[in-house]
């Protein structure tokens, strides 16, 4: 039935906005770029995925037929859109995985849209539809294979175990992304169709469902990362101490000093900057002399590049 389609396309768009709304309220209260990112990607995905609605209301306008210079023109948008909200989420993966290179930040994006371009020409009709449907598929298996590459390079344990956090959410893309091209090459390759009835369902060979799917995945799990970034900063903000506060800092203090080669020493100096302590209560904590204690902070400064104690906190909470 057209409604089981029409209801699932809704339920992917709400997703979409939701992620789209919970990310950039973690983005205003946090200030961290990766969720910044990822509610670009998801408001493109949204305005990606409105593009099934809208073929569905030009055929009742203008009949079954669709003008050829409406279907180029929607076929351009959906390379734009799509690809912009691939790259959103392929800067997303650089940011998770402390990758700095711009070159290889912009790289997969003029990739896959010469690719796409180059391609669009048989993206009307025949098997070479698959390879230009694929491109996405194909894009999104390059930003899992490089954070796999990426955590398996990583020799200090500390990264290594943060960087696991995300191994539940590569496996489940892993799996979506080999659906994704395992249902093209169906549509496009075997069987060379429109679209497929499965009893009282019609399967249309241009909505790839297991792309919505991982959609939906990737929305339910960064509601669940905002909501909880979110919640840390109701119950302990970073301008009050607290217990959660606390546990917060200490759960990334170490791969935070790690990333910019802080010592035992200076990690539990910057552990008391961050819970606002002054010199002279730091020096009283640490029993170490007040000259010492500047000298910590003068390095601490210097090595994480951050001209006070302000821009060194925001820095930790932006990046931790």
């Amino acid at each position: 039935m057209e409604f089981l389609t029409y209801y699932f396309t809704l339920v992917v768009l709400l997703a979409g906005v939701m992620a789209a709304a919970s990310c950039f309220s973690a983005f205003l209260v946090s200030r961290k770029r990766i969720m910044l990112l990822a509610c670009g990607g998801f408001l493109c995905a949204f305005f990606d995925t409105a593009f099934m609605l809208q073929d569905d209301i030009a055929a009742a306008l203008f009949g079954p037929s669709l003008d050829p210079a409406y279907l180029l023109g929607r076929t351009v948008a959906t390379i734009l859109i799509g690809g912009a909200s691939l790259t959103f989420f392929w800067l997303v993966v650089c940011d998770y995985v402390d990758e700095r290179r711009r070159a290889l930040h912009i790289a997969p994006a003029v990739v896959f849209l010469a690719g796409s371009f180059a391609l669009l020409p048989f993206a009307g009709e025949g098997p070479m539809r698959f390879w230009f449907y694929s491109m996405r598929a194909l894009y999104i298996c390059w930003m899992l294979l490089f954070a796999l590459v990426r955590y398996l390079g990583t020799t200090d344990p500390v990264e290594r175990c943060r960087l696991e956090r995300g191994r539940p959410v590569l496996i489940a893309a892993a799996a979506l992304a080999v659906g994704i091209m395992a249902e093209d090459a169906l549509f496009f390759v075997a069987l060379q169709v429109e679209s497929v009835s499965l009893g009282p369902v019609a399967l249309q060979a241009e909505r790839n469902y297991f792309e919505n799917l991982l959609t939906l995945g990737c929305a339910a799990f960064a509601c669940f990362y905002a909501f909880r970034a979110l919640s840390l900063r109701f119950d302990a903000p970073p301008t009050d101490e607290g217990a959660g506060r606390e546990r917060y800092i200490d759960d990334n203090l170490l791969a935070y000093g790690n990333r910019y080669g802080l010592t035992d020493r200076e990690r539990e100096v910057l552990r008391l900057i961050l819970l606002g302590r002054d010199n002279q209560n730091i020096a009283s904590t640490l029993t170490i002399a007040l000259s010492t204690v500047k000298v910590y902070v003068h390095r601490i400064l210097q090595k994480t590049e951050q001209p006070g104690r302000q821009a060194l906190a925001q820095d930790f909470w932006k990046n931790a």
